[in-house]
């Protein structure tokens, strides 16, 4: 039996962009059984990936993690973050996991974290495309051995099935790889029952938080609520307001 209605909290459209503490605070006033945030994106290009760093502050980071962390640990509500450090590959979890242990240790908390890996080793992909199961979205070209031997880095995107699962297993705190962006909102939801369609539409109007809004903005929170046929999205800062647009 799912619950009469979901509630999610969406803070910034990429961790580390900031949000007023007042618009999260008016967000945990709905009491929402989930805290989101997407922690990436492809729109920076390759060069973060490689390179293994992020493009968002660190500090920038903490502070958001910080509030969220400590807000939902306190309240008993899962956080979920998706393709971590700005790319989702292993230095960039990493990264990301050094940031979170610090806010335990300064705060004094307890949590079990979950940590879900994206990256590829070579030789897997290799078998898999001497085995014809790669193919590539037009207009790229066809992939070759030599382009996958001169790659740096090389990270899946995954849905929603890894969150499902880590949540059940109890994690307080979920930290993706690269993942689709609405699956970080959407998991918990598909998990109790909700529709799966309902819940990534609605997960990719929060991903990107009070963008959708108007006036929009990268910074700000957004909350949304699923139910058995229907979703909406309501702004957390009364300058705020959605329309049809």
């Amino acid at each position: 039996m799912i619950k009469d209605e979901f509630r999610i909290l969406s803070t910034t459209a990429i961790l580390g962009y900031g949000f007023p503490l007042a618009s999260f605070e008016e967000g945990m006033k709905r009491n929402p059984h989930l805290i989101a945030v997407d922690a990436g994106s492809t729109d920076p290009g390759p060069y973060y990936l490689g390179a293994g760093v992020s493009f968002t502050d660190r500090d920038a980071v903490k502070r958001d993690l910080e509030i969220m962390i400590k807000a939902g640990v306190e309240r008993g509500i899962p956080i979920s973050i998706g393709t971590a450090g700005g790319s989702g590959g292993e230095p960039h979890l990493e990264w990301n996991r050094e940031i979170i242990e610090e806010i335990a240790r300064e705060n004094s908390l307890r949590f079990k974290l979950a940590i879900i890996h994206a990256e590829l080793p070579k030789d897997m992909i290799k078998k898999e495309l001497a085995l014809c199961k790669i193919s590539s979205l037009d207009p790229a070209p066809e992939l070759t051995v030599e382009t996958i031997d001169s790659t740096t880095r090389i990270v899946a995107q995954m849905g929603v099935q890894p969150f499902i699962t880590a949540f059940r297993d109890g994690a307080q705190v979920i930290l993706a790889g690269r993942a689709y962006d609405p699956a970080v909102f959407a998991a918990l939801a598909v998990s109790e029952g909700y529709d799966m369609g309902l819940a990534t539409h609605l997960g990719k109007i929060l991903e990107c938080a009070a963008i959708c809004a108007t006036p929009g903005s990268g910074s700000d929170c957004m909350f949304g609520y699923i139910g058995s046929d229907y979703f909406r999205v309501e702004p957390l800062n009364p300058i705020r307001k959605c329309t049809t647009v």
